[in-house]
Formats: C-alpha cells, structure tokens, sequence
C-alpha cells in the first residue's frame, strides 16, 4: 500500500513538471533576432553627399520580415533624405532567414565647421504567425565638413581674380609628327594610285599588261561565248594599241619586225587571229573557243605583258579608233 502511494505521487509531480515547462515554453518570449550594421567611413562628407549603410538582418526559423515595417523613400529630418531603401534576401543558415537591407541617404547640412551628425534608427517589425519580434537597425554617426572655411580679415573672397596666363605650348614636335604623317597618306595615297591604275597613272601602264589584267577579270569563271568574245576583242584593243593603228592578221608580219621582243610569240600570234576571224566572220565563239581556248588566250596575254616589260616598249600616243576587229 504505501509503495502504490508513493509511485502514485512520483507521477504526479512528473506531469506536473512536463505541464510547467509546457507552459513556460508557451510563455517564453520569443529569442531576438540580430542586426548588424555595415557603414562606411564616419568623416569626410560635405553637403549634398549619398550616404549607403547596409544592415544584414538574421531571422530565428519561421519568421518573416513585414515588407509594411520598411522605411519608405522619405526626408527623414530638414537635412537628411532617405533616396532609397532596398531588401535582398540572402542565403539561409540553418534555417534561419536572413536578409539584406539597404538604405540610401542623402546630406543637405552645410556646417560652418566639422560637426558630427546622427542618422536615426529604423524600426522593423518580424512576424511568425501570431508572433510579432520588433527590431531596431540602430542609428550611426558621422562627422560632416564645411565646403570652405571661414576667412577672416576684410578681403572679399568673392572678387574677380586677374586671368591666368596661358603658358606657351611648343609646337615643334607636333607640326614635325603631323608633317610626317601627311607624308606617309600621300605616299600611301600615290602607291594606291599606281597600283590601281587611277587617273593619269592608268594610261601609262602597258597594253598588254592591262589586256591581261582585264582578261583575268572576264575569264575568271566558266566562260561563255560573250565572255570570250569580249576577252578576243579586248586582246585586239592592245594590238592596236601596241601599233599605233588598228591591226589586222596581214600587218602582223610588220609589226613584229618593229617588235622583235614578241617576236618569239608570232605563231601564238597568228593563231590568235585565226580563232579571231572564225568567231567574229565565221562559225561564232562556240568554234573559235575549241581553236584557242580560254585559257590559251590568258595564257598569251601574259606572255606576251612580260615580253612588253622586258622590251620596254611604251604604247602609241595616238588611241586607236573604235571599230570592228580584224
């Protein structure tokens, strides 16, 4: 009998130690969360400069900071605004939530000497269901200068001063490196030009030397007959230039007699004109181009502008006249 009464009363006083700490779980007030505040330098701004402090807010798990409980863009006093407040959140940690707060301010004090100036503190408000947790990113000091000290005396700081003096800068090393450079785009310019064929420098060049230039450009793909007829009639043009005259099949005897350096091409030459006449007088280009083929006639105006360059032989003042080939 006193053993039931005893294990009776041991558990009794069990349950009713569980129902305390139960209660007093219930009544515990909530843990507070931390706030730490990151601000920059404390010295050394002047009137109209942007103040940036970072407070990085660590909530217990479950709770959320109130978006209402923010500080909205505001003039927090007649010498400070709030530009900007921005939340970011930030990685959790054990699962507690964490978040970035960041205000903007901006100065508008003008002191007459260094003088230190208080940021207030911002409230904001944490909530898990019923619970509300209150917190405080707590205020910050910095110290705010003057544009300009003070200057004693009578003198009048706003007055007029006299003009600088500009100092002389010498020219000699800049007109000597402009010089050399209009020098080097004219020679560019004038090498361009020759290459090319520009202006006067087009009309110097050989005969056969440009036939053969043009005939490349003519030749380049799979020719048709219009193609090779216009790269025969182009070969032509260079004869005669060559000439001085227009030149028929009958005169190439002569001229090869005053041009003795093509004179090793005269049964090139020849054959030439024959595939002239059969595809200007006689069957069409379709039959001279099995005479000569295209790339037999390249061939032979390249032969033939290396045998010009090597005579050296300077084409007739006199342009021939246009009209039908031989």
């Amino acid at each position: 009998m006193p053993s039931r009464i005893f294990w009776r009363t041991v558990r009794c006083r069990l349950l009713t130690a569980f129902l305390l700490g139960a209660a007093l779980c219930a009544a515990a007030p909530v843990r507070a969360a931390t706030v730490e505040l990151f601000a920059p330098r404390p010295f050394g701004y002047f009137l109209g400069d942007v103040i940036t402090l970072e407070a990085v807010v660590t909530l217990d798990p479950g709770f959320r900071l109130e978006p209402g409980s923010l500080p909205r863009p505001r003039p927090v006093t007649y010498w400070l605004d709030l530009r900007r407040a921005e939340l970011a959140d930030l990685p959790q940690v054990n699962g507690a939530r964490r978040y970035r707060l960041t205000l903007t301010y901006q100065t508008f004090y003008a002191p007459l000497e260094t003088r230190g100036l208080d940021i207030p503190s911002v409230a904001l408000t944490a909530r898990d269901g019923d619970h509300v947790l209150n917190l405080t990113v707590p205020a910050w000091s910095f110290a705010s200068s003057p544009l300009r000290s003070l200057i004693a005396g009578g003198a009048n700081p706003m007055a007029l001063q006299p003009d600088i003096v500009p100092r002389p800068h010498p020219l000699r090393a800049d007109l000597r490196r402009a010089g050399g450079a209009a020098a080097l785009a004219l020679a560019s310019v004038l090498g361009l030009a020759v290459l090319r064929g520009w202006g006067p420098f087009g009309r110097r060049r050989p005969p056969f030397s440009a036939a053969a230039r043009d005939m490349r450009r003519m030749l380049a793909v799979p020719p048709a007959a219009e193609a090779y007829s216009k790269a025969l009639l182009r070969l032509h043009r260079a004869f005669d230039a060559a000439a001085g005259r227009r030149l028929l099949a009958d005169d190439v005897p002569d001229f090869l007699a005053k041009a003795p350096h093509l004179a090793t091409e005269a049964d090139t030459i020849a054959h030439f004109f024959h595939a002239s006449r059969v595809a200007f007088f006689g069957q069409g280009p379709g039959l001279a181009m099995g005479e000569m083929t295209p790339e037999a006639l390249l061939s032979l105006a390249r032969r033939l502008a290396v045998a010009e360059r090597k005579g050296a032989v300077r084409p007739a003042a006199a342009s021939a006249p246009r009209g039908a080939t031989a």
